[in-house]
């Protein structure tokens, strides 16, 4: 089992382009876990807020198998990673998270995700 641990985070970078008074405000988080690197961001379309990730690895993988688990509140939503890595999550509710990523056999836990 991993943890991941965060590199980047967007929100802690500030830029002309960022309005602090917008209430849909996006972004995107790097994560260190093992061997792999998650690329996570936060986007609005009109259904709503989606978060979007990727996983990233030193080395070579299979994704063919591999799924992520969103844990938020009383809600779990269970989905595939698509064969390059890649995956996009639904968010009824802008509470906090859990994410746990299963790749051929090695799992990756992010606990305590702050969405908003």
């Amino acid at each position: 089992m991993y943890r991941a641990i965060l590199v980047m985070d967007s929100r802690n970078v500030r830029t002309s382009l960022r309005n602090a008074t917008q209430s849909r405000v996006g972004w995107s988080q790097l994560y260190q876990a093992g061997p792999y690197h998650l690329d996570l961001s936060l986007r609005w379309d009109p259904k709503g807020a989606r978060l979007v990730g990727q996983v990233i690895s030193r080395e070579r993988v299979s994704f063919e198998q591999a799924q992520v688990c969103l844990k938020q509140e009383v809600e779990q939503v269970q989905k595939p990673l698509d064969l390059s890595g890649r995956f996009s999550l639904n968010l009824g509710t802008m509470a906090d998270c859990d994410l746990e990523l299963h790749i051929q056999g090695a799992v990756i836990c992010l606990d305590g995700l702050k969405l908003s």
